[in-house]
């Protein structure tokens, strides 16, 4: 990410303006759940394409055990598209690790954020960065 612009803001700005919101979290979510829906960008994150990557999916698992968590975004017809892994609190995972489609895994740092409306998980966004490579990830549960 470069200078005094950052995709983090408009990310968060994003999530929360879909309906999400931190104050109607839950206990800890299940140890295990794959959720249908799709990465959405706003034009305002949209914008930061040329930095991060933004990554393309119409499905989101997450995995939880004893403190660790794996966000794994994909797409039904090409599997798992990135997978973001490490130590989740809450709502809220501090990432530690990327593996990208290809296999290719990187020790990165960022957060990801899940988001609830009426206490349904809606919403979870991930961004995180490796060296001079960023990865971006907003997902919106689908409401049918």
């Amino acid at each position: 990410m470069s200078g005094k612009r950052s995709i983090a803001p408009a990310l968060a700005a994003m999530a929360l303006s879909a309906g999400a919101s931190a104050q109607d979290a839950v206990p800890e979510a299940p140890s295990s759940m794959v959720l249908s829906g799709r990465c959405q960008y706003s034009d305002r994150v949209a914008r930061f394409r040329h930095e991060t990557a933004l990554i393309l999916c119409d499905t989101v698992s997450i995995s939880r055990e004893q403190g660790a968590a794996t966000i794994d975004f994909a797409q039904r017809s090409w599997g798992s598209m990135a997978r973001f892994s490490g130590d989740m609190a809450g709502d809220r995972m501090t990432v530690s690790r990327v593996t990208l489609r290809n296999g290719a895994s990187f020790a990165a740092t960022g957060t990801c954020e899940t988001f609830r409306t009426n206490r349904a998980l809606s919403t979870v966004s991930c961004l995180a960065r490796a060296g001079s490579r960023s990865w971006a990830a907003n997902f919106l549960r689908s409401r049918l």
